[in-house]
């Protein structure tokens, strides 16, 4: 095939509405279509430079390029099964490779004997049952095929052409070594929630005969599978992919390439603090509690958790949405404890009170703003029986992002 007419396909996918209109995937499918035209299969750091800037880009460290490839492999695929489905050549990206590919959709067909496609019969029906089991239980779990429109709270995730990120606040932990002793301690310093914070405590460390190292494993808190699962319903109903990362091995280099999602206790955040700088609230470390000052007048209220986490109790939350730094949106879901956290969550993952705190903020402000914070008390039962009402809803403005 001559080069006008592998260009003539990419400019004909790139206009399709099933492709989209971003311009950061119709130039990634022209680059990599001029790569494999010149016989060139560029790596992900040749990617992360042409398309997005980024000469120090490190795969061991971001899977930006693998994320974007990901979804530039949906498009394609949506458009030969919508305005392309009578096209008779296809371009293809195998998997593991950023290589274009093009293959004759007859050919592929009629390669395959009767006998051989006969053998695909049951798999494909098993395959179709089992995604219309999971359809089903879907529409089960959330009431309707999503719980979410782009009109509302989700609008911004539902629109933007960035991959999605999920930070999971975590423990971090060390070991520490008496070298007298040969005694090993493993230690859970609340101060202490990344890499980056533990190599600084490392260097002012003062202990005679003391050996300290990080551990290959941190400790993720009780809430985070409910977190992850909440999260792949949601998404997985409005057919999007996310990655997830843990905050103690987050890298804030990543800050500018995701759509962010961060959910954990409010000491557990890490370089995440930084955007609160704008709430109403104040979180004292010394006191794990929260510190409003209504319209930054009058006597300062003290939010602090009560009871036992593991019994009855009252926990307070935050559930904010800020500005990147990159164009890109960071939503945090926090608490005190992490049953605020989890309720938080709630809050933007389950249709009745999603519908209800999209009402709320209807209500007050007469739209929803593009940038807030709420305010939330969760009481419940251990874990498992929470509820929240609404304290405070604020809109937050940003003349510029962050």
């Amino acid at each position: 095939m001559v080069k006008e007419e592998f260009h003539g396909i990419v400019e004909k996918i790139i206009a399709s509405k099933s492709f989209g209109r971003s311009g950061t995937y119709a130039n990634l499918l022209r680059y990599l279509v001029a790569c494999s035209l010149n016989k060139n299969v560029p790596k992900e750091t040749t990617i992360a430079s042409e398309i997005f800037g980024k000469t120090d880009f490190d795969p061991s460290q971001s899977t930006l390029i693998r994320v974007y490839v990901y979804n530039l492999r949906k498009k394609l695929k949506a458009y030969y099964q919508n305005e392309g489905n009578v096209d008779e050549k296809q371009l293809t990206i195998p998997k593991g490779s950023y290589a274009i590919e093009v293959i004759e959709k007859k050919d592929s067909i009629s390669k395959q004997s009767p006998s051989h496609r006969k053998k695909w019969i049951i798999p494909i029906v098993t395959a179709l049952l089992l995604s219309l089991a999971l359809n089903l239980y879907q529409g089960t779990l959330n009431g309707e095929k999503s719980i979410i429109n782009k009109d509302g709270l989700w609008g911004d995730l539902i629109e933007s052409e960035l991959p999605t990120m999920l930070v999971m606040g975590d423990l971090f932990v060390y070991n520490e070594r008496d070298t007298i002793m040969q005694l090993t301690r493993t230690i859970r310093d609340p101060s202490i929630n990344s890499l980056q914070e533990f190599e600084v405590f490392k260097s002012n460390n003062t202990k005679v005969n003391t050996e300290i190292e990080a551990l290959t494993y941190t400790h993720l808190i009780l809430g985070s599978a409910q977190w992850i699962k909440k999260l792949s319903e949601v998404f997985y109903s409005i057919d999007k992919s996310f990655i997830i990362r843990t905050m103690s091995r987050f890298n804030p280099k990543q800050l500018q390439d995701y759509d962010i999602i961060v959910v954990g206790m409010q000491k557990t955040l890490g370089v995440f603090q930084s955007f609160y700088k704008d709430s109403a609230f104040d979180y004292d470390v010394e006191n794990d509690a929260f510190l409003y000052k209504p319209d930054g007048n009058g006597e300062t209220l003290i939010y602090k958790p009560r009871g036992n986490a593991d019994s009855y109790h009252t926990d307070y939350s935050l559930l904010t949405k800020v500005p990147g730094p990159n164009g890109n949106t960071i939503y945090l879901f926090s608490g005190i404890w992490d049953t605020g956290a989890t309720q938080s969550l709630k809050n933007f993952t389950e249709a009745k009170l999603l519908q209800g705190l999209e009402a709320e903020l209807q209500s007050k402000f007469g739209y929803i703003p593009k940038y807030y914070e709420v305010f939330l008390e969760v009481n419940g039962i251990d874990r498992m029986e929470l509820s929240s009402k609404i304290l405070y809803l604020h809109e937050l403005n940003y003349d510029s992002e962050p």
